[in-house]
């Protein structure tokens, strides 16, 4: 199969858009994609910081790379919870040849001297719920405290139709309304938040990242054994296979249909004055939990 731009031998097909391209031409693809994303939702504005969160897997250290390349000013963060350590020192020589800035933030302090895995064993709720909270909750306060105007997340497409698909399932509206590529910044502690791979998928990041020689893991997550989103993903690339362009189709007509919903509410968490939605954040309630748990 020939690249689609200069007709040398291509190292990837992307039937959604029934094309080939070789490695160079690939790489202004993606690019391309993740410009197009940026502009289309409004993501970053001009002298805007943005704060990279790298989980250490290719999607996120993708986005990093892409972000650098594409002249955005950004520095990556690593959020050290106790669910294993990435391939550390290959990310900050990743960060001195790009000329960025890796970030390691130990959050064992903010947790009590604990790991998700334990707290979630001690308050009996499912690992990926806690990971969630502690993640949203430190990120953006870290973001916040630091000076930074945007968070950027490395969620793909593959990942956002799947988590629209259960929702929708479920009939989740809440969570469906808030499902945007760009949460706007509605509070002085609450930074704008980002997903610029959304018009691409987990088998485009993955190719971005071999082609680059980046550093990423392939270990999946231990506790996502049995998650909902793997079925949904299954399914979702079965009907890939039969009809490209789906997903695509699907994330773009809810973009429209929730586009002119009102925004979700903010108010101070009354115990450490971050946004939420109730009297008391759910991650100070989940403080609370804990130590009510410890005896302490």
């Amino acid at each position: 199969m020939k690249c689609k731009k200069c007709s040398q031998t291509a190292v990837i097909h992307l039937p959604q858009h029934n094309v080939a391209y070789c490695e160079e031409h690939f790489n202004d693809y993606f690019l391309n994609r993740v410009q197009k994303a940026i502009r289309k939702y409004s993501m970053i504005e001009e002298n805007e910081r943005v704060l990279v969160a790298v989980s250490g897997g290719k999607d996120s250290v993708s986005l990093w790379h892409a972000l650098v390349k594409l002249n955005y000013n950004c520095d990556a963060l690593f959020l050290d919870t106790g669910l294993g350590t990435p391939k550390l020192e290959e990310l900050d020589q990743l960060a001195k040849k790009v000329g960025s800035n890796f970030i390691i933030y130990d959050a064992h302090e903010d947790l009590m001297g604990l790991d998700i895995p334990k707290i979630a064993k001690i308050l009996k709720r499912p690992t990926c719920s806690v990971c969630g909270n502690v993640r949203r909750y430190l990120m953006n306060k870290f973001a916040v405290e630091n000076g930074y105007d945007v968070l950027a997340t490395g969620h793909n497409l593959d990942d956002e139709v799947s988590f629209l698909l259960g929702n929708l399932l479920n009939w989740q509206t809440g969570y469906l309304a808030r499902q945007s590529p760009t949460l706007p910044k509605t509070h002085e502690k609450f930074v704008k938040k980002i997903k610029p791979l959304v018009l691409l998928t987990e088998k485009e990041t993955y190719a971005y990242a071999l082609i680059n020689d980046l550093p990423f893991s392939e270990e999946k997550c231990p506790f996502s054994k049995n998650a909902s989103s793997l079925l949904y993903k299954r399914v979702l690339n079965e009907i890939e296979m039969a009809q490209p362009g789906t997903k695509l189709r699907f994330y773009a007509g809810a973009q429209e249909f929730f586009k002119e919903k009102e925004p979700v509410q903010l108010r101070e968490c009354a115990v450490c004055g971050y946004p939420t939605t109730e009297e008391v954040c759910s991650f100070c309630k989940m403080r609370e939990r804990l130590k009510n748990a410890l005896g302490e």
